[in-house]
């Protein structure tokens, strides 16, 4: 704490060099420095230029838009992102209640249209919760191989269920029918 104090009370003055010369502010701008303050407790501030090879000075430098104070500039609005993406997750939550009881009152095989509805949206809730999941804890910027790979493992995991249950529920007993049969046993 103190000595972001004496660096921020000393900085705009003059930097004193180890060789203790007095360097104006407009000469060590640019260039990369050490700043660490004196150990006799002068109130000195001391800049050493930096002795490692990988932080030379590049004329020009990395360019940084903006400074830290700076608000995130938010995305662009899109319909599988965002607030449509969690209303259409809601939505989908509240429909699976009526369309469960819908099944099980009804036979899978006399409507096999809401079957096949309970079946897609069955997985595509699923789906969407373990995409949840994966982007929470293992997101694309701490895990660049991980993060895309359990993400397009999963997509194909969905893909190959879907088309599980489409055949499930073509050239088999169906989705209701076969919980009602387990229910009863």
């Amino acid at each position: 704490m103190s000595a972001s104090i004496l660096l921020r009370s000393t900085l705009p003055r003059t930097f004193t060099s180890t060789t203790g010369r007095n360097v104006s502010w407009s000469t060590l701008q640019g260039m990369p420095f050490a700043i660490s303050h004196n150990t006799d407790n002068s109130g000195v501030v001391i800049a050493r230029r930096a002795a490692s090879s990988s932080t030379q000075y590049v004329p020009g430098g990395p360019i940084y838009k903006g400074t830290v104070n700076d608000p995130t500039t938010f995305p662009p609005p899109s319909k599988t992102h965002g607030s449509y993406h969690w209303a259409f997750e809601r939505l989908l939550s509240a429909a699976l209640l009526p369309m469960t009881a819908a099944a099980f009152a009804t036979s899978g095989t006399a409507y096999p249209v809401l079957d096949g509805l309970l079946g897609i949206s069955l997985v595509m809730h699923s789906h969407i919760g373990f995409d949840a999941i994966l982007v929470d804890y293992l997101h694309e910027r701490k895990f660049p191989i991980l993060g895309p790979l359990t993400t397009w493992t999963l997509r194909a995991t969905t893909v190959g269920v879907l088309v599980g249950v489409y055949q499930f529920n073509t050239n088999d007993i169906g989705l209701t029918e076969l919980i009602t049969k387990v229910w009863i046993a």
